[in-house]
C-alpha cells in the first residue's frame, strides 16, 4: 500500500495539471461608449469616472432619443454637473440633455457618487462594427432588449 500512494505522489505533478499563465483575469469588454459599435456624438467625452449602467434608444418618431445611464465615480453632484453641461456645450448639445442625481446615504469611500441620465440623438451601430460580436453583445454595449432578462436566464 505504502508502495502505490509513493508511486502515486512521484507521478501525480506530470498528470492531469494545468500549466499556470499568469493570466487568471477574464478579457473585460471595451467600454460600452469608448468602442466602436455606439460611440457618443462627436465632440463628446466624458472626463470623469464611470461605468454605463444602459444605453438605448426611446421614443417614437420626432420624440425618439438615445438614452445613456451612466454612474459617476469619485466626484460630487457638483462637479460631475459642471463638468458634463461643459462637455455638452463643447459637442454643441444643450446642457438640459442631463440629469444629474446623487446617491443619498452613501459612506464616505464609497468609489460610486450618483447617476448621470444623458438625453442625445439616436444612435446608429457603426458600420465597421457590425461584424465585431461584441457589437451584438448587450453585456458590452449595455443595450439590453426591452424583454431583458429572458424568464430563462437563471434556469
Amino acid at each position: 500500500m505504502g508502495a502505490v500512494v509513493l508511486a502515486a505522489l512521484l507521478i501525480s505533478p506530470h498528470v492531469g495539471r494545468a500549466m499556470p499563465s499568469g493570466n487568471y483575469r477574464p478579457i473585460l469588454p471595451t467600454d460600452a461608449i469608448v468602442g466602436a459599435c455606439f460611440p457618443l456624438p462627436e465632440g463628446l467625452t466624458l472626463d470623469f469616472p464611470y461605468q454605463v449602467r444602459s444605453d438605448g434608444d426611446v421614443g417614437r418618431g420626432a420624440a425618439r432619443h438615445r438614452r445613456l445611464v451612466v454612474q459617476y465615480d469619485e466626484i460630487d453632484a457638483a462637479t460631475a454637473r459642471q463638468r458634463i453641461s461643459a462637455a455638452l456645450a463643447r459637442a454643441g448639445l444643450s446642457p438640459d440633455a442631463a440629469t444629474v442625481t446623487a446617491y443619498p446615504r452613501i459612506p464616505s469611500d464609497s468609489l460610486v457618487r450618483g447617476e448621470l441620465v444623458l438625453r442625445l440623438p439616436v444612435a446608429h451601430r457603426q458600420r465597421a462594427a457590425e461584424l465585431r460580436g461584441d457589437c451584438l453583445d448587450p453585456f458590452s454595449t449595455k443595450r439590453f432588449p426591452r424583454s431583458w432578462p429572458p424568464s430563462n436566464i437563471y434556469a
